[in-house]
């Protein structure tokens, strides 16, 4: 039969664990016109969450049009801005003919001015809020890629001089890669003061646990409630990750799932990451191996003497790069002065399988 886990696409409302505290969060700051921004990893359920935001606002009537623009692909400030063009207009005309008529309505086909069609382009949502009274909902998806365009800085601050007038519209930034997001959000401060961030909660584990028993029994298979607790903490409460391992073990319990089935799933779980973790660890340098293994390991000064000789760091200046280059690879984050991996199970894997087999690098380079 299918199964009832849902971890390698989006996730319907329905089909969704409920992230009550930050649906009512952020859908009372966009319906009080405040900007909000999502920094969290990949694979933590930013999607379903803003689908559930959006059903929320359904429910409540609250009069808005969303228009969605994923940046993944874009590379140019040209780039955005027309993608920024082709959704707005394509969130209310519905044939060629209607998006040519709107487009000479908003006066956007005689501008020829570089500067002037800018800044037509990026009020074009205000021009539209006002033309069809509504409120209007821009969603940004990976806002991140805007630091791969040539000069990111003139764009974000062409984006802030504009955006931060804006009365009919509504700013809703998500990013998966945090450190990026970090960069332009706190670092440089774009949007300063006129963005509110949203920090995901871990979903409870009595909630996740619940969700597993009444997923089996659908099946009229069986997993007690000592079993899916260690589903949710074999994984630290990831939502991918839970999910995921939940699936495996369900295919693998015929009828009441056992112990055993857990740890041959959880087994299977690193196995399916393999390949994915693999290439990633070939990317680090064996500097950078160490520095991940110092972090695994609890240290918190790095530019001690003997933490550096332990670990070999070459210099406190060495140290200072390799912090610099594990934020930019998005393996770790740095948040209240404490290093924490962004993947819960990329850690795991190291410790359990990079690390622990016989001649693994730990050996060779830690002696």
């Amino acid at each position: 039969m299918e199964s009832p886990f849902i971890f390698n696409k989006p996730v319907n409302v329905t089909e969704a664990i409920p992230r009550n505290n930050e649906v009512m969060k952020i859908t009372e700051l966009l319906t009080n016109k405040k900007n909000v921004l999502i920094n969290e990893p990949p694979r933590c359920g930013k999607y379903s969450l803003i689908q559930q935001v959006i059903d929320k606002l359904k429910h409540d009537k609250y009069p808005f049009k969303l228009c969605t623009i994923d940046l993944f692909n874009i590379r140019t400030e040209a780039d955005l801005l027309r993608a920024i063009r082709v959704s707005l207009i394509n969130c209310f005309a519905n044939s060629d003919l209607e998006k040519e008529k709107l487009e000479e309505d908003l006066m956007i086909s005689f501008i020829h001015e570089m500067n002037e069609y800018k800044d037509l382009v990026l009020n074009l949502s205000e021009a539209l809020a006002s033309k069809f009274k509504t409120n209007i909902i821009l969603y940004f998806i990976e806002f991140q890629e805007i630091l791969n365009f040539e000069n990111p800085d003139k764009t974000l601050k062409l984006l802030e001089r504009v955006w931060r007038d804006h009365t009919g519209t509504t700013y809703l930034i998500t990013g998966s890669q945090v450190n990026a997001m970090k960069q332009i959000f706190e670092k440089d401060s774009f949007f300063y003061r006129y963005i509110e961030k949203i920090n995901f909660q871990q979903i409870p584990e009595h909630l996740f646990s619940e969700y597993i028993i009444k997923n089996f029994l659908k099946a009229g298979r069986v997993v007690s409630k000592e079993l899916a607790a260690q589903i949710y903490n074999f994984t630290k409460g990831h939502p991918y990750y839970t999910q995921q391992l939940a699936e495996i073990s369900f295919y693998k319990t015929k009828g009441f799932m056992t112990d055993q089935i857990l740890h041959e799933s959880y087994e299977d779980l690193l196995q399916c990451h393999m390949h994915e973790f693999k290439e990633k660890t070939s990317k680090l340098s064996l500097y950078q191996l160490n520095f991940l293994k110092a972090v695994i390991d609890g240290v918190t000064k790095f530019s001690e003497t003997q933490t550096m000789e332990k670990y070999h760091f070459n210099s406190s200046a060495n140290v200072v790069r390799l912090k610099e280059a594990v934020l930019k690879k998005e393996i770790l984050s740095y948040d209240n002065e404490t290093w924490n991996f962004q993947d819960p199970i990329y850690k795991i894997w190291l410790e359990k399988i990079f690390w622990g087999a016989p001649g693994s690098p730990t050996c060779r380079s830690l002696l």
